[in-house]
């Protein structure tokens, strides 16, 4: 069905050319036999004829330009997010603890690989919970002007560090099935289930630091009491539970 256009416009065009021919180079027999104006006539047929079969045969050309044009700039589309891709697949490699960088790296994964969509979730909501943590101390600090705590500080970007560096350890094992040609092995989504766990208990650990914190400014403000014991205290403890996280996944 979509041969039919072209053919019929090629016979119009054919008949029409044919035609503007034979008017241009009638003779002057066939002149005086039918009329100037008959000339004129079957001339002016001819050009419509032609034009009408021209029409019809671009009219069935067009689908097909229409996909070269789609088939180009899909492909173009297609150039452009893989070099995006490695652009980000780049700038990850080389400063994997960035949380910006890793966010921008899982979602490559993401895209790649939809199946991976959900594990991918997980890591992300993850690190949304440790940015609204870091938010709500620098918040706590700054409206008590606790210059006293901000060594504090650095424990949660500490904590954040290691989040980003067990995500790290997840995007290694997906690497290998980014192309969504395989499934993770069992050993794999152990060391996954591994890292999400020690997030999970980081982030807890940040959460209890910041009650902490809460209890200290309170008394500082209201009793005068500057003993840190509590606080410090759990510095300690999170310090140990760092150490005890194994440093190797397998």
């Amino acid at each position: 069905m979509s041969r039919f256009p072209k053919i019929l416009g090629a016979i119009l065009l054919a008949l029409g050319l044919a035609g503007v021919l034979l008017t241009n180079l009638a003779t002057s027999s066939l002149i005086v036999a039918i009329g100037v104006r008959a000339i004129g006539v079957i001339n002016t047929i001819a050009l419509i004829t032609a034009g009408a079969g021209a029409a019809t045969m671009a009219a069935g050309f067009i689908p097909n330009i229409k996909r070269l044009i789609d088939n180009s700039h899909s492909q173009k589309q297609l150039m452009g997010k893989k070099q995006e891709h490695r652009k980000t697949f780049d700038a990850y490699a080389k400063d994997s603890l960035n949380p910006q960088k890793t966010r921008e790296r899982l979602g490559t994964l993401k895209e790649n690989n939809s199946k991976l969509g959900s594990l991918v979730d997980r890591c992300l909501a993850q690190m949304n919970r440790m940015d609204k943590l870091q938010e709500r101390y620098e918040t706590l600090l700054e409206a008590n002007d606790a210059i006293y705590l901000q060594d504090t500080v650095g424990v949660i970007n500490d904590a954040e560090t290691r989040l980003c560096r067990n995500i790290r350890n997840i995007i290694n094992c997906c690497i290998l099935v980014e192309d969504g040609s395989s499934e993770l092995s069992p050993f794999d989504v152990k060391i996954i289930n591994q890292a999400l766990q020690q997030n999970e208990t980081e982030l807890q650990n940040v959460d209890t630091l910041i009650h902490y914190a809460v209890s200290y400014i309170n008394n500082y403000q209201q009793n005068g009491v500057t003993d840190m014991s509590e606080l410090k205290a759990w510095l300690e403890v999170m310090r140990k539970s760092t150490e005890e996280q194994p440093n190797e996944t397998f």
